[in-house]
């Protein structure tokens, strides 16, 4: 199979419904307004339909899925994890991750995935850096309590900060757009400590 480059500046990919605004940036419109209602639109939609499949471990259906993270909300709230407040996630790839991820957010956290091949310095400046108030631990049970899921998440709500280090040096903590599912948003890389 011989695959041909599109002409420079030609975008191969379906941009249907994709709008300017009057300053030329490209929206998509209809978004949700967090990630935690795309969640729920699937689950509505579906709730039986397979959701996670951990390699060697578990599955979850949307309905589970988001069960057991209203739970890990609910148990981060117990914690005394607030809306705003940062949550890292020092799990491997696996189901809990998602869990975390998600628990975070409908707990209101920002959460800071954690890159699991960081050495402990690198990890420890992460830690330190974002704020975070909880850390999800690998080898520790997720926190569980009564299910809860914050309302009110907009699109203009920071819903994780991602480290990223290369060629630049150390860790830089990037803030990728909005709370919501506008995925295709550009990331702030702020050279300085988080406020």
């Amino acid at each position: 199979m011989v695959v041909t480059a599109a002409p420079r500046g030609a975008n191969p990919f379906d941009d249907t419904g994709v709008r300017p605004d009057d300053n030329g940036i490209r929206r998509y419109p209809g978004l949700h307004e967090a990630l935690v209602e795309m969640l729920g639109d699937s689950v509505r939609t579906d709730p039986a339909a397979e959701a996670l499949v951990e390699v060697g471990g578990g599955r979850l259906s949307y309905a589970e899925l988001w069960d057991r993270a209203s739970r890990v909300s609910g148990g981060l709230r117990g914690a005394g994890v607030r809306p705003g407040d940062r949550v890292a996630i020092r799990l491997p790839n696996c189901n809990d991750w998602v869990l975390a991820f998600f628990g975070g957010l409908m707990a209101g956290a920002i959460v800071v995935p954690v890159n699991t091949r960081f050495t402990e310095p690198e990890t420890a400046y992460v830690l330190g850096d974002s704020g975070a108030s909880y850390v999800f631990e690998p080898g520790s049970a997720l926190p569980d309590g009564g299910p809860h899921v914050h309302e009110g998440a907009s699109r203009t709500d920071v819903a994780a900060i991602f480290y990223t280090s290369g060629t630049t040096g150390g860790q830089h903590p990037a803030r990728p757009g909005p709370r919501g599912a506008n995925a295709r948003g550009r990331a702030a890389v702020p050279r300085h400590r988080l406020p």
